[in-house]
């Protein structure tokens, strides 16, 4: 799997911190294409440095978009059969 980029796409404050969401575009071999999904960093601070949430976005949300990347396979897959 291979992430192409991230961008933030907004913080909000919460009762328990502050929400950072954040648009991630990846490829992954078993996949047709790239996909963009939005994924949650929930911090005690305020970090809008893009090259801190790059690397936050990688090293603590890799297996959620791995996941995600199984599940485009199986709708792939699913489509391929009906066609």
């Amino acid at each position: 799997m291979k992430i192409l980029n991230t961008k933030i796409s907004h913080i909000e404050r919460s009762k328990v911190g502050f929400e950072h969401w954040v648009d991630v575009t990846y490829q992954a071999p078993i996949l047709k294409g790239t996909y963009t999904i939005r994924v949650m960093l929930l911090l005690a601070f305020k970090a809008e440095d893009p090259e801190v949430i790059d690397y936050m976005v990688r090293e603590w949300k890799k297996r959620d978009i791995i996941h995600h990347s199984i599940l485009m396979y199986e709708q792939e897959k699913r489509g391929k059969k009906g066609a």
